[in-house]
């Protein structure tokens, strides 16, 4: 933690057959490349369903949170998995919507909604 910067924090949490990411904090330029460094513990092919909550986020960052959810979205796809992002805030929002991210995540109001979502994917398939 250089020049007393805060960073994200990584909060993982199982619930049943979903794995829960809390993220909170501010996401630096090179947060990026360190996530992978949190993520690869809980990189298993038996996890297919992955909720990021970003209700913790600091609004500042937007830029670089957008490389972590990417560097995450990437590997749990690689294993077969799905990422969806829930409790944004409206300025991260957007942002996403801005940029056009919001077609490339799947994105929800709550963790409950989210997991629904996944349950009615998974009856309709």
């Amino acid at each position: 933690m250089k020049w007393g910067k805060r960073r994200v924090n990584y909060e993982f949490i199982y619930e049943g057959q979903f794995l829960i990411i809390k993220l909170s904090g501010t996401a630096g330029v090179n947060e990026r490349l360190l996530v992978k460094k949190y993520l690869t513990p809980y990189l298993v092919q038996s996890c297919q369903k992955v909720i990021v909550n970003l209700k913790g986020l600091d609004e500042t960052g937007e830029v670089n949170i957008i490389g972590v959810l990417n560097t995450i979205k990437k590997e749990f796809q690689l294993l077969g998995g799905e990422v969806k992002l829930c409790s944004l805030k409206p300025e991260l929002y957007h942002y996403f919507q801005g940029n056009r991210l919001d077609p490339i995540f799947d994105i929800g109001q709550s963790i409950e909604q989210i997991k629904l979502s996944f349950k009615e994917r998974g009856n309709a398939v």
